[in-house]
């Protein structure tokens, strides 16, 4: 196969950007026009922040992108898997987001503080509460994610896993395909970013010499079946046994067994801080890959300014050595000045 001359190909249409787009007209084509004009599309419009025009064309739609495309669809109850799958990603990454950034700064506080401890140090208070406080949001946003509850409303990872069980070959096999003439195509696959903890399912699957951060072509169904095994390996290790017996017995009830013996109870249900990034990477790579699917965008997840804290700590450094050099010098100065009396 030739390499792909992309400023000379034409990108193939995704069958979700039609699908989506078929089922709007479809929808629409069963409103009255009052309807349409006074309550839907200003609805639609206000949500997805564009002007769609009456009567709806295919052309108005194939200007807007997927994510544009599944917010009409959500505005209009549509009932294709697509959009619940949609809602339940968006929920469930941006909770994982929140907590992999909190983590970020619990990683960033151990490797600073050996560089920046007279800087940290004047404030203990202030850093002893703010550890605290991280340490239960990323356990309660954890708890959340992973919940144990099978009531119809919860809305947790492991459910999100069933229903790509149900729907993944709703997913097209290639991210991209573009074609350059009429018989000569080239297919992009989905790109997975391999993590420590994924290397061995891996290399069970006919991926040899593995290493974390590589980049490997996946299908809709390999991820399923990643994910499967990540979550039985977090089943069968305990782990997740571990996380709802802190939940119960310390940061949601009262419970006597913390009161009278927190350190037992801790040792009996051990959770590490590799066990918490192992349980947000989980929860946001795999969110984070289905809204790359639905989309076609590229979540970060990551600010881009996540190393402000490390600047705010220079410049107090900064600050306090320009302090201790002016105590000095004004030290000096009384000196002589007394000794000149």
């Amino acid at each position: 196969m030739q390499p792909i001359k992309i400023y000379s190909s034409i990108q193939e249409k995704n069958p979700l950007q039609i699908k989506f787009e078929d089922t709007i007209l479809k929808y629409f084509k069963k409103k009255d026009e009052v309807d349409i004009v006074n309550e839907i599309l200003p609805e639609v419009n206000s949500k997805v922040s564009i002007k769609l025009t009456f009567p709806i064309t295919r052309e108005q739609l194939t200007k807007l992108d997927r994510r544009q495309l599944l917010v009409i669809l959500e505005v209009l109850n549509s009932s294709i898997p697509e959009v619940s799958l949609f809602k339940w990603s968006n929920t469930l990454f941006g909770q994982s987001r929140d907590a992999y950034n909190k983590l970020i700064l619990l990683k960033q506080y151990n490797s600073l503080y050996s560089k920046y401890e007279y800087a940290i140090s004047i404030s203990p208070f202030f850093y002893n509460n703010l550890l605290d406080s991280l340490v239960i949001a990323i356990f309660i946003s954890v708890q959340k994610i992973f919940d144990n509850t099978t009531g119809a409303s919860s809305v947790t990872i492991e459910k999100l896993l069933l229903k790509y069980e149900k729907n993944y070959t709703n997913f097209p096999a290639f991210q991209d395909i573009y074609k350059w003439d009429k018989i000569s195509e080239e297919k992009l696959l989905w790109k997975w970013k391999i993590s420590e903890d994924e290397i061995e399912f891996f290399e069970k699957n006919n991926y040899s010499n593995c290493s974390k951060d590589d980049y490997i072509e996946v299908s809709p169904l390999l991820v399923l079946k990643l994910n499967e095994w990540k979550l039985n390996r977090f089943k069968s290790l305990k782990k997740l046994e571990y996380l709802y017996a802190q939940r119960n017995k310390i940061y949601v009830h009262n419970d006597k067994l913390a009161m009278n013996n927190l350190d037992k109870l801790t040792a009996d249900n051990p959770l590490t801080f590799n066990d918490f990034e192992h349980f947000i990477n989980f929860s946001l790579k795999f969110t984070h890959f289905i809204l790359l699917m639905l989309t076609n965008i590229n979540y970060a997840w990551e600010p881009t300014n996540i190393n402000d804290w490390e600047q705010t700590l220079k410049y107090t450094s900064i600050g306090l050595e320009k302090t201790k050099k002016d105590i000095e010098e004004k030290t000096r100065e009384l000196r002589d000045e007394f000794n000149n009396k």
